[in-house]
């Protein structure tokens, strides 16, 4: 079966902050207070999960944005391999005031929100093909969990 790409553009993930190495010596303080409490309250369990989180926190605060190519298509919107059908996306928005223009899109499956970076695509055809599918647009759709990441500075 054939699938029609209306648009498609190449596109980074939001960027994220570089971090400087106070962040990281914050990131340990915390995470090796809070596994020395846990010890002392003899909660060995917990100690160890909270120094594997601080390491976790600090790899993720490592990684570089990838690079995609996002697809506007006949069935639905494409990121990189991955399709979401039209009949999974809830709502989308379009945030004009970034640079480059942020696509977010929020889906019934497990992925939760997708943002997309708008770089060189018009945003309007973008905008006007989601609405043609029964999307509804919304002026923004940050979650619980996107904000705190942001303001970890993630």
């Amino acid at each position: 079966m054939q699938n029609e790409v209306y648009l498609s553009w190449q596109g980074k993930e939001p960027e994220i902050t570089r971090k400087e190495q106070a962040w990281y010596w914050t990131v340990g303080i915390i995470s090796g207070g809070i596994a020395i409490a846990s010890f002392i309250a003899a909660n060995y369990l917990f100690g160890i999960i909270a120094i594997l989180a601080g390491f976790s926190v600090m790899v993720a605060g490592t990684r570089r944005p990838r690079k995609f190519t996002y697809k506007i298509t006949e069935r639905g919107f494409m990121v990189g391999t991955d399709l979401i059908p039209y009949a999974s996306i809830r709502r989308f928005a379009i945030v004009e005031e970034t640079d480059p223009k942020q696509l977010t899109v929020e889906t019934t499956m497990l992925i939760g929100t997708v943002t997309a970076s708008m770089d060189r695509v018009d945003h309007r055809a973008i905008r006007t093909e989601l609405l043609n599918n029964n999307i509804e647009e919304v002026e923004s759709l940050d979650t619980f969990f996107e904000k705190a990441a942001r303001w970890m500075g993630l």
